[in-house]
């Protein structure tokens, strides 16, 4: 057997491998980007706030109209941005499993609720509502929901003490009882305001030590004390409450993080993640906030008081009032409370009360304010176009037919406000439901922070039905005899007391 002869064409060549460094694959390279999903914590809270702004422009843009013209409830305007730098206190994102759709459902079971409690309420209770301007409120509700969706319903519950802070401080009412108890002085609100901003400025330093943050909080507010009274008296209130109460606590708090990052002291990094934001989660959001803005734009203001002379009470015959200090604590030092009683001989006793004020602002303020005692929640209504009274005039009344023993007083009031000369004028002719003449009806009290929320709210959780009750004719008779007399009298000396 012999060997086949190879061709030299197919015979074995050495084959010499050389290392070949790899390459990356261009599909599978990284590219540095952030998309909409992954927004830092900065852009997120920025869009809450600016979501949260438009939805609610008009009102806090009323509240600033109102406490430029001489609203006693400034510290309105610095809430939104006291409610966001608190928000900012709380950057590290919560543990757990986030679910986008599980944090839509919880923002829209719990706003929905939120919401409609808010409606039911104001029309259970449109007096004391619009007293509480409750509709305020709805921020709150409004930036909680934001929250939710772009931070996780986990993080939201964690930020409790904010809702605590927000609640006190959406309305205005609570801030004008606290005004009230330091005295009511352009002083005592530029201090309430100052304190108001203190407090922000200890929830939005969550993660610092404690005695750095009682070291800014006091700083701050001893700081904004002396600011806001140098400011109040050469630049007005409303200054001296945007700036100590407003810009002095977000510099506060900037330079408290910075402290607090250059010395160590930033917490441990966690490893979880804020929650995936869809393009379309915001484009939602962002339809839901101008369709809250169009709800929410404020009503056209109230016409302007009618002009009457100064000295209309003069020409009605009324003299010997009796003053009630305590209305320098609600509406300022240069405020008065006046009345006049007019005592029945065989009809039932009147009085007439003039509130006075350099500000309708101030007026304003408590125009859904009850003076006077009750047992159960009173509502103002618009008197009877019928009935001749000043324009604008409205009337309120307690419920005689539940009259028990040793119970309150009844009364029947038609209020309505003027413009005096130089000062605004609240009357209200209040008349005593007791035939007799001998009761002179319930002189008015300052109003309590038991009497505005306590009472009303267990009245309310007993269901009780709101019956106005009757009135008799006898009472809304006198009522409306001494208004005409007033008109009458302001028209006379010299200055239409109707539109």
């Amino acid at each position: 057997m012999t060997d086949t002869a190879v061709p030299p064409d197919l015979r074995t060549r050495p084959v010499q491998l050389s290392a070949v460094s790899a390459q990356p694959s261009v599909l599978t390279a990284p590219r540095k980007h952030t998309s909409i999903a992954e927004l830092p914590f900065s852009a997120r809270l920025g869009i809450a706030a600016t979501l949260g702004l438009i939805a609610y422009f008009g009102v806090f843009a009323q509240a600033f109209a109102d406490a430029a013209a001489g609203s006693r409830a400034a510290g309105l305007v610095v809430t939104p941005l006291l409610m966001v730098l608190i928000a900012t206190g709380y950057h590290r994102p919560s543990r757990g499993v986030g679910d986008s759709e599980s944090d839509w459902i919880i923002a829209a079971i719990v706003g929905t609720a939120c919401f409609a409690a808010i409606y039911l309420l104001t029309e259970r209770m449109p007096t004391l509502s619009s007293l509480w301007r409750l509709p305020s409120l709805g921020f709150v509700v409004w930036f909680a929901c934001l929250l939710a969706i772009l931070f996780g319903a986990r993080h939201v519950v964690r930020m409790w003490k904010l809702w605590v802070f927000a609640a006190c401080c959406a309305t205005p009412l609570p801030f004008l009882l606290g005004a009230s108890a330091l005295g009511g002085s352009d002083g005592a609100v530029a201090l309430l305001a100052g304190g108001v901003g203190a407090v922000a400025v200890f929830l939005a330093t969550e993660t610092g030590r404690l005695r750095h943050r009682l070291i800014a909080t006091v700083s701050c507010f001893v700081l904004a004390a002396v600011l806001m009274t140098f400011l109040d008296a050469y630049l007005g209130l409303l200054a001296a409450v945007v700036i100590g109460a407003g810009v002095l606590p977000v510099v506060a708090v900037v330079v408290s993080h910075r402290i607090t990052r250059s010395t160590g002291e930033v917490p441990q990094p966690s490893d979880a993640r804020l929650p995936r934001v869809a393009p379309v989660s915001l484009a939602t959001l962002t339809v839901i906030a101008i369709a809250l803005a169009v709800v929410n734009y404020p009503a056209s203001r109230a016409p302007d008081a009618p002009s009457v002379a100064a000295d209309w009470t003069a020409h009605a015959g009324l003299a010997a009032p009796d003053a009630f200090p305590f209305i320098t604590r609600s509406l300022g030092a240069d405020a008065t409370l006046m009345r006049y009683e007019l005592p029945g001989t065989g009809r039932p006793a009147a009085a007439v009360d003039v509130m006075t004020s350099p500000s309708r602002a101030a007026l304003d303020d408590y125009a859904g304010a009850v003076w006077y005692p009750s047992a159960s929640p009173v509502e103002y209504r618009p008197a009877p176009p019928t009935a001749g009274l000043p324009a604008g005039a409205r009337i309120v009344h307690t419920n005689a037919d539940t009259a028990t023993y040793g119970d309150d007083q009844h009364w029947y009031a038609v209020t309505w406000n003027w413009h005096a000369g130089s000062v605004y004028q609240t009357v209200t002719v209040i008349v005593s439901q007791s035939f007799d003449g001998r009761d002179m009806p319930p002189a008015p009290a300052p109003l309590s922070l038991l009497d505005t929320s306590v009472r009303p709210a267990l009245w309310t959780t007993r269901q009780q039905p709101h019956v106005d009750g009757e009135v008799d004719p006898s009472v809304i008779s006198r009522a409306d005899q001494v208004t005409r007399l007033l008109v009458k009298s302001a028209e006379v000396a010299g200055a239409p007391a109707r539109d």
